[in-house]
């Protein structure tokens, strides 16, 4: 996936009914690679309307906001371990999430989804980045690091 296919894929969704949830921690070396993916979104001019909140560990603790934004979709953004390539972005189904070390937070991203649908309509969408290593230290290896650059420019 790159991001012109992601643009064409929410191209459905009313720019302003689109939230982002970027995961992880930062603190583990490429498990902050859903954050600084959703910081990267944020400065597109593609998604000038959607909104982005960057929950952390903690996603359970922003369903409200996420609510008050009254989403067509959301759309989690994670490190996941699924033995791909270091760096690989996949959108995954939420039968493989079950299947891959998807989050690092305390409350099953079902959960979250079941919870949020309990209260309104709304689509999800899950995007894992396969990380090199989740070991103590801060910041995003440089392969990680080159994926997600080539991501956003889409040589991949």
């Amino acid at each position: 996936m790159n991001f012109t296919q992601l643009t064409d894929e929410l191209s459905k969704y009313d720019k302003d009914r689109i939230v982002f949830v970027g995961l992880g921690n930062e603190l583990r070396e490429d498990d902050g690679a859903g954050l600084e993916f959703t910081e990267r979104l944020k400065s597109k001019i593609e998604f000038h309307k959607s909104h982005f909140i960057i929950a952390g560990k903690n996603p359970e603790n922003h369903l409200q906001a996420i609510l008050n934004f009254h989403p067509q979709i959301v759309i989690f953004v994670d490190a996941a371990e699924w033995n791909g390539n270091p760096g690989e972005i996949k959108k995954f189904n939420e039968d493989e999430i079950s299947h891959t070390d998807f989050s690092t937070h305390t409350f099953s991203i079902k959960m979250i989804k079941e919870y949020l649908l309990n209260h309104q309509q709304m689509d999800f969408m899950f995007l894992g980045i396969q990380p090199l290593s989740t070991s103590f230290r801060q910041g995003l290896s440089d392969i990680i690091k080159n994926k997600i650059e080539a991501f956003f420019n889409n040589e991949v």
